[in-house]
């Protein structure tokens, strides 16, 4: 750790103001190095308030760090943070399969200039305004796996989070769209890897992207119509939203494979009883939403009976304000 980031730690943690002298005898600094480590942080993006008499203050802001996230977390996790990165689930994935990533680790990005979604879509990642992380996990060879319980526990805790930091309540569009005000905020990719020999789950890469706050130069044209934030203007230390996140998704990924949390998912679904169109591969299903099963599957009402879908996307969902949300 280098001496700017050590005087991050120092002031993150302090939470107020701390003397230069302070400064200087904690980390064996002169006044000088101090003040040019300050300048260093302060090019980085944070923002550090100096007063003579009282020292130096460290202002939380929408830039993200990993002493930022860690003055929140309940628990030591090991953390990535980027500046920039094309994709923290691409990210995730190569580095858990080439084993370079080897147990469990959080992947954060500032922005991403190649995010993906469900399908391949890119999913826009501006910087300041939104979330983006990946929870990287590796598994044993006795790992059991359900894709969409996981899928569905992972909407449950973000909403945790949403509710908790922003006294919002996210709907869900099944299996993993975040929604509020009948616009999309955010969503959820969930990819493993198969070990060839076993065929089973070696690792996991689980992405959350949300739009915390609409950004400055707006949405791109081609999602402006169904894409949303949460607020306005960002006023929650986006460190407090990545570290807030990161506990409930430890709290449930600790024992989502019992499925406690698919009845707090169903309160929150959106569609049930409603027409909807399925895109599964090649394949269009029509039918009506029945239910999202005790496995987190769609199960729809077709001419020729039930479809239980574990896999897929809604691409068209009547509601009954004839509203679309996806």
């Amino acid at each position: 750790m280098n001496t700017a980031d050590k005087l991050l730690y120092l002031l993150i943690q302090a939470d107020g103001w701390v003397s230069g002298e302070l400064i200087a005898q904690s980390l064996g600094m002169t006044r000088t190095s101090i003040w040019k480590s300050v300048q260093k942080l302060e090019a980085q993006g944070h923002t550090i308030e100096s007063v003579r008499g009282q020292g130096y203050r460290y202002v939380e802001g929408a830039k993200i760090s990993v002493a930022g996230i860690e003055k929140y977390l309940k628990q030591h996790v090991n953390l990535e943070v980027f500046d920039t990165i094309d994709s923290t689930n691409i990210y995730a994935k190569e580095k858990l399969g080439s084993r370079e990533i080897n147990e469990t680790t959080v992947l954060v990005a500032e922005q991403q200039t190649g995010g993906v979604g469900r399908l391949g879509r890119q999913f826009f990642s501006p910087k300041d305004t939104g979330l983006y992380v990946t929870f990287a996990l590796p598994l044993d060879s006795h790992s059991a796996v359900n894709p969409g319980r996981l899928t569905t526990s992972t909407a449950v805790a973000t909403a945790k989070m949403v509710k908790e930091l922003f006294n919002i309540d996210l709907e869900f569009k099944w299996v993993n769209d975040l929604i509020y005000h009948n616009r999309k905020v955010g969503g959820i990719l969930t990819e493993g890897t198969i070990d060839i020999e076993s065929q089973q789950f070696s690792s996991l890469a689980v992405g959350v992207g949300m739009n915390l706050a609409v950004p400055a130069t707006g949405f791109p044209e081609t999602i402006s119509q169904k894409a949303g934030a949460l607020v306005d203007k960002l006023t929650v230390s986006r460190n407090q939203v990545v570290a807030t996140l990161i506990n409930y998704f430890f709290d449930m990924y600790a024992d989502y494979q019992d499925g406690r949390y698919i009845d707090q998912y169903r309160q929150h679904v959106v569609g049930i009883g409603q027409q909807v169109e399925v895109q599964r591969g090649q394949t269009h299903i029509n039918g009506v939403i029945k239910e999202i099963d005790e496995d987190g599957r769609l199960v729809v009402d077709t001419e020729t009976g039930l479809a239980y879908i574990n896999s897929g996307e809604i691409t068209k969902l009547m509601l009954p304000n004839n509203g679309y949300k996806g």
